[in-house]
């Protein structure tokens, strides 16, 4: 079988990955080495895929980004899905969360292995809902199966959402949440759970999920299928106890091998995100943290992307290693390729202002360069230098030397 990269690293053995990983980071290996192995970094890389990049996420390297695409049975296209797998390629994203399903499923996930350069993710239990018309139906047996069938494939990482247990479910029924759970994936479980009064597969059956993942050196992302759904469900027992419980099995993961990512909050008021962030870090030994936004606010439909990359600057300001973004769409509708690209380009200037705080010369020099250009007043520079040279050419259209806002006023014009 070999040794994962955790297990690499323990033993302080240089992999393909890590010095490969270093590209984008600035970093030692001998750095990078130790964080990975105390369970602080990962580098998703499925055994089965062989690619021309690769990417750490976790303590001491940039803070990285997610895009969540994939075919539908009901309302998306292949061709379109592809578009924004490309829209991901060309600015940068380094994560894409494939959460297709349906007939077209397999087909897409293999493209995207294939022919793409980013991490690539996925959600075992949406394809396994979709295949079966009556879920409830289903045998652990074939949670189990449905995931080694991802990771075969060559799927970097996997969200499990392992820390829905028996003792949780009664609570979540007798909660007084607004909204009991808008995990999609923790609602499939807690519906089966419920139906079956039996236990989550992925929690009563955790070391047969290690070991699949253990042969092909998958990294497990494990889900918060009790995040909050609103800003006033944040920070409630549930999310807590939850919590508690995924560290206990991200412990079990890393004594077992398997590099661990920890998923967390969704909707949060702005000055609860830091102390959040926070208490996941230490209760599960700062292990990688992606969070979905969070949202500071339940407001802003249609502009979520805005609300969703304000909770992840906070965020990752103090401490999350993993931005998933949220687009336009979110709540309304399936996103289409412009909602796609306006929650790119948010997260990725979340992303860049906090690299910018954590002193990482490439993101200092790239703001430093820009700046010189302003001063020199050279419009073609600026569109290049900045995060979409596409609209910013757009908004210069047919102008001249100064901007249509300032004229013969121009600031930096006068202060010379």
């Amino acid at each position: 079988m070999g040794k994962t990269i955790l297990e690499s690293a323990k033993e302080k053995i240089i992999t393909s990955e890590m010095e490969l990983s270093l590209k984008n980071e600035e970093i030692s290996i001998e750095k990078l080495i130790s964080n990975i192995s105390q369970g602080k970094t990962v580098i998703p890389a499925n055994k089965n895929r062989k690619r021309s990049k690769y990417f750490a996420i976790g303590k001491d390297c940039a803070v990285k980004i997610n895009a969540n695409i994939g075919v539908t049975a009901d309302y998306s296209s292949f061709d379109k899905e592809l578009k924004k797998a490309e829209l991901c390629e060309k600015y940068g994203v380094e994560s894409v969360m494939d959460l297709s399903c349906g007939k077209y499923a397999k087909s897409f996930k293999e493209k995207l292995l294939k022919e793409f350069s980013f991490i690539v993710g996925s959600v075992p239990v949406y394809d396994l809902a979709v295949r079966n018309k009556n879920f409830t139906k289903v045998k652990p047996q074939d949670f189990l199966e449905v995931l080694e069938e991802h990771v075969e494939m060559g799927i970097d990482f996997v969200t499990i959402h392992a820390g829905l247990n028996m003792e949780l479910i009664e609570k979540v029924k007798n909660s007084q949440r607004i909204l009991k759970i808008v995990s999609r994936g923790g609602s499939m479980i807690y519906k089966w759970m419920v139906e079956n009064n039996k236990e989550n597969p992925y929690y009563e059956y955790f070391d047969d999920v290690l070991k699949i993942l253990k042969k092909y050196d998958v990294v497990i992302s494990i889900g918060d299928a009790l995040r909050p759904g609103c800003i006033f469900d944040s920070t409630d027992p549930l999310q807590i106890e939850e919590t508690i419980i995924v560290s206990q099995l991200a412990k079990r993961a890393k004594e077992f091998g398997i590099q661990v990512i920890i998923e967390g909050p969704g909707h949060m008021r702005a000055n609860e995100i830091s102390t959040n962030v926070k208490l996941i870090k230490k209760l599960c030994d700062d292990a990688p943290l992606y969070v979905l936004g969070p949202l500071t606010t339940d407001i802003a439909a249609g502009y979520d992307h805005i609300s969703g990359s304000m909770g992840a600057l906070i965020s990752a300001l103090s401490g999350a290693d993993f931005l998933c973004y949220v687009t336009p769409a979110e709540h309304l509708r399936l996103p289409d390729i412009e909602d796609v690209k306006e929650g790119i380009i948010a997260f990725k200037i979340a992303a860049h202002s906090a690299n910018l705080v954590r002193g990482f010369k490439s993101a200092l020099n790239k703001d430093l360069e820009i700046s010189e250009a302003r001063k020199n007043l050279n419009w073609e520079r600026i569109i290049e230098c900045s995060i979409d040279p596409d609209k910013a050419r757009k908004y210069r259209e047919n102008l001249g030397d100064t901007c249509s806002m300032c004229g013969e006023l121009c600031a930096i014009q006068n202060s010379r």
